[in-house]
């Protein structure tokens, strides 16, 4: 979310551009899947048909809510009604508009499931796992000391694209946090490890024997599951002092800084609503 800044959701519509990224998801999305699976000609004219019909669904109804959502935390940043329980109210609809998408989604996957081959299943979950294992290379080639150096420089520049200059005390503010958030890679990886095994045994199931798609759907309906106690209870505490943080910032605004946030969200308003039409 992984996955900064009071207007998280912005974060999950934005990346190198709201507007090429939406009128761009079809081709985005094969170049997307062919680095963990190849794909023939058959199966992709039917995820064709499947990217049409979600994207005119998602046009049609979650981007009229993405532009409601982000009225009302405007409207909250403008007139001060700001709280950690607003916050953590905004956070929870973020999900809520991510477990919509996944809603709709998921059962047009488990319906596209059999039509892959078991080489292609065994490449997916082989690229995959050579990524995972790239992901832990790297972490591991950094110091602790780069490591803290890069997370505060992308926290700062987070803020600064939302805010323009952040103070001092913002800054100080951001090291703060560094400090209150416990580590949980490892046990990010060893959550994604285990839930890619289970996918990885039913989606062979299905393409062999034709059987287990009741279970591929709680699968992907339901990866929370394979969290840990322990990861589900530091997820908790990081996202209690993320908060936390996002609610020192807004106190700590001055009133440059309100109207360069506001500015930002009236410009992504514009732009989805410009995408709805």
């Amino acid at each position: 979310m992984k996955k900064h800044c009071l207007v998280l959701l912005f974060i999950l519509l934005t990346g190198c551009s709201t507007k090429f990224a939406y009128k761009n998801a079809d081709w985005l999305a094969y170049w997307y899947v062919d680095d963990y699976v190849s794909l023939n000609d058959a199966q992709e004219d039917l995820l064709d048909e499947h990217l049409k019909t979600w994207l005119d669904w998602h046009k049609k109804s979650e981007l009229p809510a993405y532009i409601a959502h982000l009225k009302q935390i405007r409207k909250d940043i403008e007139q001060g009604n700001i709280t950690p329980a607003r916050i953590a109210y905004h956070y929870d609809k973020v999900i809520a508009h991510w477990h919509s998408v996944r809603t709709e989604v998921v059962p047009d996957l488990v319906a596209l499931a059999p039509n892959l081959s078991k080489k292609q299943v065994n490449m997916l979950f082989e690229e995959l796992r050579e990524q995972e294992k790239e992901k832990q290379e790297k972490r591991e080639k950094l110091s602790d000391e780069k490591r803290q150096k890069r997370w505060f420089t992308r926290t700062d520049k987070s803020l600064e694209n939302w805010l323009g200059d952040i103070t001092l005390s913002q800054h100080k503010m951001v090291k703060s946090l560094y400090l209150a958030q416990s580590p949980t890679c490892h046990l990010w990886s060893d959550y994604r490890a285990r839930y890619q095994a289970s996918l990885k045994t039913v989606l062979l199931n299905i393409v062999s024997e034709g059987k287990g798609k009741d279970k591929l759907k709680f699968l992907l309906l339901n990866p929370e599951s394979f969290r840990s106690d322990e990861l589900n209870k530091l997820n908790e505490q990081n996202r209690q002092s993320y908060h936390d943080f996002l609610y020192g910032v807004f106190l700590s605004l001055t009133e440059k800084q309100k109207q360069h946030l506001l500015s930002e969200i009236d410009d992504l308003i514009d732009d989805i609503s410009e995408l709805s039409q």
